[in-house]
């Protein structure tokens, strides 16, 4: 299993306040050897303060900057993906100016420090800590819209699916209960992996299995590929543009029974906005349920589909029935896309 792009993520704080208190803490606790002067022991405990409570804030909002991906080095497969949780404006604008305040912050402690230096008595020296501490607060305040936003969206970006890009996926697709997670099952030898998607209320499941030498993923993603286009939001559009970036055949499942709640029309339907939508993509077509399915009900699905029904290969998921043909196909397709 490969790891997700979104982990080793620094989730920024709740607010600013969080991040400005955890400072005052760290620096309270700063301690120095202490001097046979009391006023040089004042500056260096002062002087050690600001410098423990930037060093906190500074490393802490890099790591926020610089551990949230740029959106130019992720694959377009997780570009794509993202999108569809974020303002792409909002969200460079935050990663910027959050590292941006970093450098003034880092700037601001070593002027207040040698303020501190400077200071002619004890009540200067901590009125330069103050100083400091008052401009830390007013940064980081400035900052706090960016922390809300930008950590509901890591909070998302967390539940991402992981998918590794680098190897070949089955995206199987069709509506909802015709037997796509039956055949992901049917196909995977592992337990496949739920993880939910921030767009919808439905999960996408990962399942592994080999053709040959080849380690392939399966794909099955409710809610995104069971439904015509004109029923999909513009957020659902984006995320199914996200799959034509994988190295994928689609393998669409059809169920001439329709025991599954939905006919033939609707499912056709479903066919051709997946056609439209992953244009490039191969497309293996299955009829599920061979088990259950009449000859009158397959002689159907054959007319509906026309010419596209010499392609057509009859299955059961949950009997296995077909399933080494179909993934003989599948891995044709890759062979073929391989050689293209």
């Amino acid at each position: 299993m490969c790891a997700s792009v979104f982990t080793g993520i620094r989730i920024a704080p709740a607010n600013w306040s969080e991040l400005y208190e955890a400072a005052k803490r760290r620096a309270a606790r700063a301690g120095v050897r202490k001097s046979r002067s009391r006023f040089r022991t004042a500056k260096s405990l002062e002087e050690a303060r600001i410098k423990v409570a930037s060093v906190y804030v500074v490393k802490t909002l890099r790591d926020i900057a610089l551990t949230t991906p740029f959106l130019e080095s992720l694959h377009p497969f997780y570009r794509e993906l993202l999108k569809t949780i974020i303002d792409e404006n909002a969200y460079r604008l935050c990663l910027s100016r959050i590292y941006s305040v970093s450098k003034i912050i880092e700037g601001l402690a070593r002027e207040h420090a040698k303020e501190v230096l400077r200071s002619r008595d004890i009540r200067e020296i901590r009125h330069n800590r103050k100083a400091f501490f008052g401009r830390l607060g007013s940064l980081l305040k400035d900052l706090d819209w960016c922390f809300k936003t930008l950590r509901n969206w890591q909070a998302e970006m967390v539940k991402l699916p992981t998918i590794d890009v680098s190897i070949p996926s089955i995206i199987i697709a069709g509506a909802p209960n015709v037997g796509k997670s039956s055949l992901l099952r049917s196909i995977s030898r592992a337990t496949p992996e739920v993880k939910p998607y921030p767009f919808t209320t439905k999960n996408v499941q990962v399942g592994h299995l080999e053709l040959g030498e080849v380690k392939v993923q399966a794909i099955d993603t409710p809610g995104l590929l069971d439904r015509p286009l004109e029923e999909k939001g513009p957020v659902e559009r984006r995320a199914v543009a996200a799959l034509r970036f994988l190295n994928g055949v689609v393998v669409f499942v059809f169920d001439p029974t329709t025991t599954c709640g939905f006919p033939l029309d609707y499912q056709l339907a479903v066919y051709r906005e997946v056609k439209s939508l992953l244009e490039e993509t191969p497309i293996v077509i299955v009829s599920n349920k061979v088990d259950l399915t009449s000859p009158t009900q397959a002689s159907e699905l054959v007319r509906m589909l026309g010419e596209e029904a010499k392609n057509l290969i009859f299955i059961s998921a949950s009997y296995r029935i077909g399933i080494d043909y179909m993934l003989n196909e599948v891995k044709k397709c890759f062979l073929c896309a391989r050689k293209s």
